[in-house]
């Protein structure tokens, strides 16, 4: 999963951390239940929106049909 032409702020790790911890590598999840993870590790809702736009561009998490789904 990592990427080093892509590598990630601590506040983006930690994001990652978190929602990794809260979903199985198979499960999907949507942008509010992943925002919901991050606010409950301790984000501000604000924050916890842009982390997870910055996770998606950077490719750490990815936009399936369903849902959002980790990558790797």
């Amino acid at each position: 999963m990592p990427n080093p032409s892509t590598p990630l702020t601590p506040s983006q790790e930690a994001a990652l951390g978190l929602i990794m911890q809260g979903v199985d590598d198979e499960e999907t999840i949507t942008h509010d239940v992943a925002v919901d993870i991050l606010t409950a590790g301790g984000f501000e809702r604000p924050e916890a929106h842009d982390l997870l736009e910055q996770l998606l561009l950077k490719g750490y998490l990815y936009e399936a049909t369903d849902g959002l789904r980790l990558t790797g």
